[in-house]
């Protein structure tokens, strides 16, 4: 591709970016992301190459901030990249600022400290793979976390580019040594994923949602995802009436302490998060004060992909239903969208603690802030 048709693709991703990122100058100024996309155009030349090119736009992307944001390669280029023997072969974990091997090699045991990767420190090259992980705001530790998942190797290749050997420096009770490892093609590196090391609460687990006593005082009640269907799914319908059995019985069997757990609760649907928190605080509450966005009719048509038929004609009937109040150039939701809901019933009395992670984003953040906003509550976790 030529520097001409770069900066043309990137007029593109800005006019999109702008027409429909309703989030984007949340946590920055129009001037500050202004700043940013001519800083970045200014990196497109005659020799840029369309990995240097992803990560121009990225630069863009992860600096405005958000989880909801990503950024993939086209199918055919991935596809072809991946059988390159080209990628990192070992999973890491990210931990107290410090790196570690998920999985053992012959040279190398699990969990041995990783000090640096082709002479680069461990510090340095966790921040430089780390940034390819899409979160909110400021939020780094969601970043680092993502050190742990399986595109870890496409992180590093992006970062790094093409390896034909890794030289890794590591620790393993006190001893330092140094070993070479053969870079490997992107199947054998998921092979690898699946082999490492995972702590208990980590593994997959095989129902969305549990629930069990640890003692006669305590109860344990994990929410593993909130991608159960929206309000009149069976999946939503199956998941209230289990909020409704478990907390009935947890107040008639006068249970003074319960743990939630969403420590792997990446989100999914409404009104999943705000029915458990309804169980769970003595307030009245709203999912939100307000929420708009900046357009009712998909801008740009011809550069969306549609995933599902019709998508953009029922994307638009949504919006033209839920977010038809137009002010100040944006379209706001319409209030009985956003009713105010009460505790329930059966609502819990006692002590509640919950348990956050990193992986916890979108409507698993929303939960979450909602219950620390109770001054009862206490959380724990990052």
């Amino acid at each position: 591709m030529t520097k001409q048709t770069f900066l043309e693709d990137y007029a593109i991703f800005q006019t999109i970016f702008e027409k429909a990122n309703a989030g984007l100058y949340k946590y920055y100024t129009k001037k500050q992301i202004d700043s940013t996309f001519s800083a970045n155009k200014k990196l497109i030349n005659d020799k840029t190459t369309y990995r240097d090119f992803y990560n121009i736009v990225w630069n863009v992307i992860d600096f405005t901030g958000s989880s909801h944001n990503s950024l993939s390669y086209p199918d055919s280029l991935d596809q072809t990249l991946s059988k390159q023997r080209i990628f990192f072969p070992v999973p890491l974990k990210y931990l107290n600022g410090k790196l570690y091997s998920m999985l053992a090699t012959k040279e190398m045991p699990l969990g041995s400290e990783i000090l640096s990767v082709n002479r680069i420190s461990a510090e340095k090259f966790s921040r430089s793979i780390s940034k390819y992980s899409s979160t909110d705001g400021h939020n780094t530790t969601g970043k680092y976390a993502a050190i742990a998942t399986d595109w870890l190797p496409f992180y590093i290749y992006l970062a790094y580019g093409e390896q034909d050997t890794y030289t890794i420096e590591f620790k393993k009770e006190h001893t330092v040594k140094t070993i070479h490892l053969q870079a490997v093609d992107y199947k054998t590196t998921i092979v690898n994923f699946k082999n490492r090391f995972v702590p208990t609460y980590e593994k997959k687990k095989e129902h969305e949602y549990s629930f069990t006593y640890l003692n006669q005082k305590t109860a344990l009640l994990t929410i593993h995802t909130f991608a159960l269907g929206g309000s009149k799914s069976d999946g939503h319908k199956k998941y209230a009436a289990f909020l409704d059995a478990v907390f009935t019985t947890l107040n008639n069997k006068k249970i003074e302490n319960l743990i939630v757990d969403v420590r792997q609760n990446g989100g999914g649907n409404d009104p999943n998060d705000l029915l458990l928190y309804s169980y769970l605080t003595q307030r009245n509450f709203k999912e939100n004060l307000s929420a708009f966005t900046l357009f009712n009719t998909v801008p740009l048509p011809h550069y969306f992909v549609e995933e599902e038929e019709n998508e953009i004609r029922d994307l638009e009937k949504e919006l033209a239903e839920e977010h038809n109040i137009f002010k100040n150039g944006s379209y706001y939701q319409n209030p009985a969208f956003n009713t105010v809901w009460q505790p329930n019933p059966h609502a819990f009395q006692g002590n509640i603690y919950l348990l956050i992670s990193p992986f916890v984003a979108s409507a698993g953040s929303l939960f979450s802030s909602m219950v620390k906003s109770d001054e009862k509550s206490i959380v724990i976790g990052q």
